[in-house]
């Protein structure tokens, strides 16, 4: 499918690079517009240089229990239309940034293996996503072969695309973490435009597990509690074992929905009757908007139970969740320590 966008907007500093050329080439668009510097102007895809770092810590929330992840800032935005994604908060939806200095990435990557000991855990999938983009800019299937034969290192791309042509296609994708993001298919229908089915991203990453021997992860973020939830996720864990037993899975992540002040009025502006906000919430400490404690305990508790049947072998762990829902659960102190220790294990087995 080729994307399309109402403007394309091309920094002038990049206006002559094979890969500007390359992506004008691959898209459609109705106008084009020669722009200085990264500042989206919104309503299109603009192409630019990213003028600061492409390897960040991943941002954790203040007083979150944090992994030790590792992010690609390879630009923003995604093509699908996901009701609940933050990223079109501050982007728009639709609205993409693409950075084409990809040897200043490759640099950075390079660099970070030498500085960093033991196992690095690195992740295309914080800032939009990835293989959605793929077809237009490859920058995964780049980052793949850039490190292959890396000690102790994998590259996670987390997508609710079905698209894995840079892992089947890769030389070697041992080292690849093929992630996704699921839901039951009532909520990806219903919620998730543009995304592909629930049934083809399983079949997707088996194919690629079973051709290519990369690991899997799987990312239950956020959990909704809509009506039946319980039921629906049952299912989805259900159907995970059938397309998936005997996979080599390296961790599943959960997370309950929240949001910053005023994406609420953003969302029912566009989706007036999208129904992800019928439960009660309150402000965090962290500024988030949050279900209160024990909702989020009972939702937790329900889904490491689910996985625990099919997966017990599996790490699961919440994600940007607070010190003290990790007690409650673990019946123990857990620290960011902890959690890191816990997934680079599972690179390492």
């Amino acid at each position: 499918m080729t994307l399309s966008f109402r403007n394309l907007y091309i920094d002038s500093e990049v206006k002559d690079l094979p890969l500007a050329k390359q992506i004008e080439s691959a898209i459609k668009f109705e106008h084009k517009h020669e722009v200085s510097g990264e500042q989206h102007p919104g309503n299109g895809l603009l192409l630019t240089l990213n003028r600061g770092a492409f390897i960040k810590p991943c941002p954790g929330q203040k007083g979150s229990v944090c992994c030790g992840y590792w992010v690609v800032e390879w630009g923003m935005g995604c093509p699908f239309e996901c009701e609940y994604c933050i990223i079109q908060n501050y982007t728009g939806a639709g609205d993409v940034t693409l950075f084409l200095n990809w040897e200043d990435c490759q640099r950075e990557i390079v660099e970070l293996r030498k500085r960093i000991s033991g196992p690095i855990r690195l992740g295309t999938g914080q800032f939009g996503d990835p293989l959605a983009l793929e077809g237009i800019f490859p920058l995964n299937a780049a980052i793949i072969d850039w490190t292959v034969g890396m000690h102790d290192f994998t590259l996670e791309v987390k997508s609710k695309s079905a698209d894995i042509a840079p892992i089947i296609q890769a030389k070697d994708a041992r080292h690849v973490t093929l992630a996704f993001s699921l839901n039951p298919q009532e909520y990806i229908d219903r919620l998730e435009h543009g995304a592909a089915s629930l049934r083809d991203r399983l079949a997707a990453a088996a194919t690629a597990a079973r051709e290519k021997g990369c690991a899997l992860a799987f990312h239950f973020d956020p959990l909704l509690p809509l009506q039946d939830w319980q039921q629906k996720y049952s299912e989805v864990f259900a159907l995970m074992h059938e397309y998936l037993h005997g996979l080599k899975i390296n961790w599943i992540s959960l997370g309950t929905f929240r949001f910053p002040k005023g994406f609420q009025e953003y969302v029912e502006k566009y989706h007036p009757d999208t129904g992800i906000f019928a439960e009660e919430f309150y402000p965090s400490t962290d500024g988030k908007i949050r279900y209160f404690r024990p909702f989020r305990e009972q939702i937790y508790n329900f889904a490491r139970a689910g996985l625990q049947k099919y997966f017990a072998d599996v790490p699961v762990y919440m994600c940007m969740e607070t010190p003290e829902v990790w007690e409650r659960l673990k019946q123990c102190n857990f620290t960011n320590a902890d959690l890191k220790k816990m997934l680079d294990r599972s690179l390492q087995k």
